[in-house]
């Protein structure tokens, strides 16, 4: 079976112009859907953008801890604090390399 096009009364008064620029808006709009897909672990970019180098420890109720490479030169340390929002703290800091070394030997 093979796609059988008709014609319609609305595509036959729409100007070629506002026909292209409807399937070049629909193609953006799949492209942009696609790009923001949250399953796709394809980030190739630092996420610690700004770093801390204090913050209370009482605060912190998780600690993830992203390995330097091809994304980020850096390891990033991100703490999740007990608010909700997330920081990323500075890995140089001798406090957060122990925090660190502690929590990986766990």
């Amino acid at each position: 079976m093979g796609l059988i096009l008709r014609s319609c009364s609305l595509c036959s008064q729409l100007k070629p112009g506002l026909l292209l620029l409807g399937l070049l808006l629909l193609s953006a709009v799949i492209t942009v859907a696609r790009s923001e897909d949250p399953s796709d672990d394809g980030d190739l970019q630092c996420l610690c953008l700004k770093t801390m180098s204090k913050v209370n420890a009482k605060h912190i109720t998780n600690l993830e801890v992203i390995k330097a490479g091809p994304h980020c030169a850096n390891t990033q340390i991100i703490a999740t604090l007990k608010n909700g929002s997330k920081i990323c703290l500075e890995g140089e800091v001798s406090f957060f390399k122990g925090l660190v070394r502690k929590l990986m030997a766990k």
